[in-house]
């Protein structure tokens, strides 16, 4: 009987623990403003301080199919601050999906706080191709394409070579076209297709679909080159 009442007694603590949790990631959820609503949770789950198996859990739990996004939320949250030491070092030991979203952000980071060669940085990573995409976002981001600003995509994109440059490249391209539209999108092609037409198409596909309606990426689709506007359009139609 007293060990029934024991257990009986740590169960009632693990759902209430559980309860108070929940409810504390909802209240902070809703204050969580911008971003998708899987990232707005892992950011939630971020200012809580969970610790990263029970934020994944969560993740998986609540976000489900959206949990690279709810982990990506979460890692913005967590990873905060001047960047001190080796900046690989807070995504090493973690699960896939908790370590691809920490390359991601850290990859931004890498740019904002003027990291030297981010692109370079970002091989060392347990997700290269993750992080150096986020390079080129931010870099888009703090000097366009090639303006002649310091620390433009172009400048810090030909830090790298191969698919490091590629994915860079493409991190730039996509950015451009979630900011800007269908305005920039053959400038985002040209941008980023000699380094891998398939590649690059892909992206700008998905850029398209992240920010418009399905009717409109169709349409914005036309405005790329003749091979890239017919694989625009397969890639979007293709679409979930």
């Amino acid at each position: 009987m007293t060990a029934r009442r024991i257990l009986g007694a740590f169960g009632l603590l693990a759902l209430v623990l559980l309860l108070f949790l929940g409810g504390a990631t909802w209240a902070l959820y809703l204050q969580t403003k911008g971003g998708k609503p899987a990232w707005r949770l892992g950011a939630a789950l971020g200012r809580l301080h969970l610790p990263v198996p029970l934020a994944e859990g969560a993740c998986r739990l609540l976000a489900r199919e959206d949990l690279p996004l709810c982990a990506r939320g979460y890692m913005g949250k967590r990873l905060t601050g001047a960047l001190v030491g080796d900046p690989t070092a807070p995504c090493r030991g973690l699960s896939p999906a908790m370590a691809r979203a920490c390359s991601e952000v850290q990859g931004l980071r890498l740019v904002e706080e003027g990291v030297s060669r981010p692109a370079v940085v970002c091989e060392a990573m347990p997700y290269p191709r993750e992080c150096v995409l986020y390079v080129g976002r931010a870099a888009f981001s703090r000097g366009g394409f090639r303006l002649g600003e310091e620390r433009s995509a172009e400048d810090i994109c030909a830090q790298g070579r191969g698919e490091i440059l590629a994915y860079c490249r493409l991190g730039a391209s996509m950015e451009a076209v979630e900011r800007h539209g269908k305005k920039i999108l053959r400038a985002a092609e040209e941008f980023c297709s000699p380094y891998g037409e398939e590649l690059c198409w892909r992206g700008l596909a998905s850029a398209l679909l992240a920010t418009r309606p399905r009717e409109e990426a169709l349409e914005a689709c036309a405005l790329l080159s003749p091979l890239g506007a017919a694989r625009c359009v397969a890639l979007v139609k293709g679409a979930r």
